[in-house]
């Protein structure tokens, strides 16, 4: 279908509360439409999936924030305004998504994230071109979220995706893209990890607040901590993935340390008492003023954002072009599946 192209979307008529003047989802994309609460998010998701407004035109698997479930058993919930090829898909998702168990169990016995399981499987289980999905993981417990982010994304394939999160973990899993809602308009849009290492405002980088997010593979697993393969850099981070697992490497600007090089015997001697982290080369490729302090784009092979104060700043005499080596500790640092 292309990419589509949705233009003046308002409510009520004043825009008082959603006022978008254009939003483009990329052909065969997710896009997570990221935001606080009260951004008006779900408001937008709901003119795009037509229960407000005209919609898009075209057919739309639309899963609101709470779903509702009727009396019965999960199985009739499950197969509920679908033809037999819809029934068969519905069966597979929800067995991917661990729910072959509890199929024949009454509705009113299941938890809150059985009940959304058994939901995603039934509106997934549509063939519609426009997937939108208002929270989809927010009712499940931690331990589920991976595996059902996954079957999430299996599911949608090469349809387009509009996700409303105001999770910043589910932003990294289940988005391709991510437009941010602030105040009822879209104020930034673009590659998940663009948009959170390379904020437009100080008041976009209060919103995103996560500052890195790297692409890898899992080398090595040792206890609660991974070895990720990022580019040309090793990294290490909070996972309990198996090697050869795509992980997504999530850590904050605040957590990123700047310092100027040193010799090289110094800076071994100085970490034999330190706790894990990680500790990389680069040059400082970008200084932004944001709000009072500073974000420092360092180009380690890959770029590494750093927030740090203007007296930091003038204390290391950052300049563009300089070598500096930037520390992050490895509990600082999370490593998500990648979808």
């Amino acid at each position: 279908m292309g990419d589509l192209v949705l233009s003046d979307l308002r409510h009520p008529d004043d825009g008082s509360v959603v006022a978008v003047d254009r939003l483009v989802l990329a052909e065969g994309e997710r896009t997570v439409l990221f935001g606080p609460n009260g951004s008006g998010k779900t408001t937008l998701l709901r003119l795009v999936a037509g229960t407000l407004g005209d919609g898009t035109g075209l057919p739309v698997t639309y899963l609101p924030q709470r779903p509702y479930l009727f009396r019965g058993t999960a199985r009739s919930n499950l197969h509920l305004g679908l033809d037999p090829s819809e029934r068969r898909r519905a069966d597979e998702l929800a067995e991917r998504l661990g729910m072959a168990g509890v199929v024949d169990q009454m509705v009113e016995g299941l938890s809150g994230g059985e009940r959304q399981r058994i939901a995603l499987a039934r509106a997934l289980a549509k063939g519609s071109a426009l997937v939108v999905l208002d929270e989809p993981l927010a009712p499940l417990d931690l331990r589920d979220r991976s595996s059902t982010a996954l079957g999430i994304a299996d599911a949608i394939g090469e349809r387009t995706a509009l996700i409303v999160s105001h999770d910043r973990e589910t932003v990294a899993v289940l988005g391709d893209r991510v437009a941010v809602m602030i105040d009822g308009a879209i104020v930034q849009s673009g590659r998940v990890g663009d948009v959170f290492a390379h904020p437009r405002d100080d008041v976009v980088a209060g919103v995103v607040g996560v500052g890195n997010v790297l692409s890898g593979v899992v080398e090595a697993r040792r206890g609660p901590m991974v070895r990720v393969r990022c580019g040309p850099v090793l990294f290490r981070a909070v996972g309990d993935h198996e090697p050869g697992t795509q992980v997504t490497v999530l850590f904050g600007a605040e957590t990123v340390s700047i310092h100027l090089p040193v010799d090289r015997t110094e800076a071994a001697a100085s970490r034999v008492h330190a706790s894990p982290r990680n500790s990389l080369s680069g040059t400082v490729a970008d200084i932004r003023e944001v709000g009072r302090l500073h974000e420092i784009v360092v180009d380690c092979g890959i770029p590494v954002v750093a927030l740090i104060t203007p007296g930091a700043l003038d204390a290391l005499d950052l300049r563009i072009g300089m070598p500096v080596a930037v520390t992050v500790k490895a509990t600082a640092a999370r490593a998500v599946l990648a979808t």
